[in-house]
């Protein structure tokens, strides 16, 4: 399809001005292909193109108060607990002491505020999907932090085959999908955010995932950006096995870029995913300088790269077209790419990610989790769910109060197993029952048990 072609058949779906020429970039950006990835040419950066966070200087306590008054903090809250399998707002779930993801945000922003006497904003940017209902649950908070929602983009799914895309009258709301983080850019500008930031005396914006629980605000990195006057920082930290499909940043010629898993080619990608030719990810969480994002605007829309998601609903093949907020790395020439210490990243995508959390491994501290210093092992424990425990419904009712795990090496549960009250697990500790059911009285202590009936 060309340019007009295309607009005449975004004609029936009544997208904003700004949304339509959205889409029409992003589609005329896909149709580049894998072009200009010089796989052989592409290594781990040298340590000398990062910046590691133990260089930071701790920025001294009269500062403090003026370099608050120049940050907001942005949450990325668009997602769904679908891989939980839960529909609803994914920041509505209870993390730790039935406190939510949002709860714990806005937490943490609360605290700093009071700590410093600060007035720190807080926006959401949630999706069509997620907008309503955290609408009614920001409701409930009392003004500290103060924060401000708006709403990304939607777009149409587009036909894989054929020209076009979802029928509306045949698939409804199913039509449209949130068209990735990368879209807080435009809506910052569209919306009028990030004049309101700016206006406001906000010069730093921090911006991460909601579900990342280590993400608070770091206030070495925030003098750092501002002493600095960084224009844009990506934090990364070292690759483990379970960090598979995180963007991660290399060096070619010198020049330090981001490089995402959907912009690999087919035959590296499990190189890509491996962590023998890179060494770091990108948490996503990212430090904007405002002032520079506004005048790169002001040039025309960022160049971003376009990720083209594959699925299939109800039957049908479709393509979404799909940005990355880090993917603006490479618009900034002098980005920085910030080594920081694994903490900074804990993202809970499935309910074993909850069980860390739920556990005596973690203490709730001022809206902050903070590990359990009585833990010897500074990793935590390795820990694979079955079915039924995929499923948060499921969890919790087999799981109803949490297991000690200070002493946990390791832990396999799936089937019909159900603790009964809280419980001790330590060592290595598998449970699996797949042919009778297998309860667990309270109080139990299970040190190197591996039961499978």
């Amino acid at each position: 399809m060309n340019t007009e072609q295309l607009k005449k058949l975004l004609g029936p779906y009544k997208m904003t001005e700004a949304a339509s020429e959205g889409f029409i970039r992003s589609y005329e950006k896909s149709q580049t292909g894998r072009a200009g990835v010089r796989w052989k040419s592409m290594k781990s950066p040298d340590d000398s193109k990062l910046v590691r966070y133990d260089s930071l200087k701790a920025p001294e306590r009269t500062h403090l108060e003026a370099a608050l008054a120049r940050l907001g903090v942005c949450k990325l809250n668009g997602g769904l607990g679908t891989t939980m399998g839960c529909h609803g707002t994914k920041s509505a779930i209870a993390v730790r002491e039935k406190k939510t993801f949002l709860d714990l945000t806005v937490d943490q922003v609360g605290e700093l505020n009071k700590k410093y006497q600060a007035d720190i904003p807080l926006l959401l940017m949630n999706s069509f999907r997620t907008h309503d209902e955290t609408e009614r649950l920001v409701g409930k908070y009392l003004g500290n932090p103060e924060i401000l929602t708006f709403c990304q983009n939607q777009f149409p799914r587009l036909l894989e085959e054929g020209d076009g895309f979802l029928d509306l009258k045949k698939f409804g709301s199913d039509v449209w999908y949130p068209p990735g983080h990368g879209d807080l850019y435009s809506c910052l500008a569209d919306q009028g955010y990030l004049d309101r930031l700016l206006a406001d005396g906000r010069e730093i914006l921090f911006v991460s995932n909601v579900d990342n629980l280590g993400a608070g605000v770091d206030l070495r990195i925030l003098h750092y950006m501002l002493r600095e006057d960084i224009p844009f920082l990506m934090e990364v930290t070292p690759k483990t096995a379970a960090d598979t499909k995180g963007g991660t940043l290399y060096q070619e010629k010198g020049r330090i870029k981001l490089l995402e898993v959907a912009n690999v080619p087919p035959e590296h990608v499990a190189e890509f995913c491996g962590q023998q030719k890179f060494k770091i990810f990108n948490t996503n969480n990212i430090w904007i300088n405002l002032a520079r994002l506004k005048e790169l605007l002001e040039k025309g829309p960022l160049d971003l790269d376009v990720i083209v998601n594959r699925k299939i609903v109800k039957g049908q093949p479709v393509l979404q077209l799909e940005t990355a907020i880090g993917t603006a790395f490479n618009c900034f020439p002098e980005a920085v790419g910030l080594i920081v210490p694994r903490d900074r990243f804990f993202a809970v995508k499935r309910t074993c990610d909850l069980l860390y959390l739920w556990s005596d491994l973690f203490h709730l501290e001022r809206g902050s989790l903070k590990k359990n210093p009585e833990r010897i092992s500074s990793d935590l424990p390795r820990i694979t769910l079955h079915e039924p425990f995929d499923d948060l419904q499921e969890f919790q009712k087999r799981i109803p109060v949490a297991p000690s795990m200070v002493e946990l090496d390791s832990l396999e549960i799936g089937g019909a197993v159900r603790f009964n009250g809280a419980v001790t697990l330590k060592g290595t500790v598998r449970l699996i029952a797949n042919k009778k059911s297998l309860r667990i009285p309270k109080g139990t202590v299970l040190e190197n048990e591996d039961i499978e009936q």
